[in-house]
């Protein structure tokens, strides 16, 4: 009889879980969805109140308006700067992130074997 088959499945039929990984995207999913979700809600919950009739209501449109065609970009240029940079940040930890997922976490040998990218 084999011996393997005596002591359970082979490493070839092993599944390996990250449960690490699996939480990342689990909890990335849903603060994705909720996040947006509640940001719909709120910009819905603006835009009736907003749409309503009414002097006040008409001259506070009115004003969001003019201070929304006022926005010069010098004034909040930094800011946007920033989130700009943040991003390229982001995407290269993301990058990083892909390489090291490569690298087999089975591999167990003496450390003479180069590990590549391709």
């Amino acid at each position: 009889m084999n011996r393997v088959n005596e002591l359970g499945p082979s490493a070839d039929t092993v599944v390996h879980i990250d449960f690490f990984d699996f939480f990342r995207w689990v909890l990335g999913t849903v603060v994705t969805i909720y996040a947006t979700v509640v940001s719909a809600q709120f910009l819905y919950g603006w835009w009736i109140y907003f749409s309503g009739e009414g002097r006040y209501l008409s001259l506070a449109r009115r004003y969001i308006m003019l201070q929304g065609l006022r926005l010069r970009i010098r004034t909040f240029g930094g800011d946007v700067l920033i989130c700009v940079l943040l991003t390229a940040v982001w995407v290269l930890l993301l990058r990083a992130h892909q390489m090291v997922a490569k690298i087999d976490p089975d591999n167990h040998g003496d450390g003479r074997d180069r590990i590549t990218t391709r």
